[in-house]
């Protein structure tokens, strides 16, 4: 306030209580943050294939997603659930992926190859497998369903081409268990890789699985025969 030379200046009044609830500008509750399940699968997803899925909590969602814990479990539920949600989402999502062939081999070998990537790029889903049972989706009984009708389709009874699905599903499973290490083995198994390398000279996992899945469906084909 511009005063004039020599006045003196006026101390203000000060403010009785009911002024000063006026001058002081009242703060809004926030809004609560709101989450869709979606964002939390996101998330979950992205934890679990990271760092695995005992690092998986509402604490590690609630920092990834920048919101307090109780906030995801009202979003999502409990855990339990929201393991079992991360594996249906991410196993429809590659078997959607799937382009059968006609032929029987081609049919077993792209079921295989596809598993294993999806292990590979998903290892929440090899870890969940190895310590929670069955891979159970939307989606996968329709790809037990195709495999199992192309190995009856060839000549296989049915109790054979239903445990021979199986041993190629087992096949998969063990062999990505010990490449990639989670769940109860071990990654990499080096002194594996080194009593290789003095036979061979080299150790390749891409040849390695190549070969078994060989091998598997010539036994399936010996027995059609």
């Amino acid at each position: 306030m511009l005063v004039e030379p020599g006045t003196p200046p006026v101390a203000p009044r000060p403010l009785t209580a009911p002024e000063q609830a006026e001058a002081t500008p009242r703060r809004r509750r926030g809004r609560p943050n709101v989450l869709s399940r979606e964002q939390v699968i996101d998330a979950a997803t992205a934890i679990a294939n990271e760092d695995g899925l005992d690092r998986l909590s509402f604490r590690a969602l609630g920092v990834r997603l920048g919101v307090a814990p109780m906030t995801v479990h009202r979003t999502i539920g409990g855990l339990d659930d929201l393991h079992a949600e991360l594996v249906r989402r991410t196993v429809d999502e590659f078997t959607a992926t799937f382009v059968w062939p006609d032929e029987w081999h081609a049919v077993v070998r792209t079921f295989a190859t596809t598993f294993r990537d999806l292990m590979l790029t998903h290892p929440l889903v090899l870890e969940s497998h190895s310590r929670r049972g069955a891979l159970v989706s939307t989606e996968s009984d329709a790809v037990v369903a195709k495999v199992v009708g192309a190995l009856r389709s060839a000549g296989l009874p049915d109790a054979e081409a239903m445990y021979a699905f199986f041993v190629v599903y087992d096949f998969v499973v063990g062999h990505t268990g010990v490449q990639v290490g989670r769940g109860s083995a071990a990654a990499g198994r080096p002194e594996r890789h080194e009593l290789v390398a003095e036979i061979l000279g080299s150790h390749s996992y891409e040849d390695r699985f190549a070969l078994g899945l060989d091998v598997l469906i010539a036994g399936i084909e010996s027995r059609i025969r």
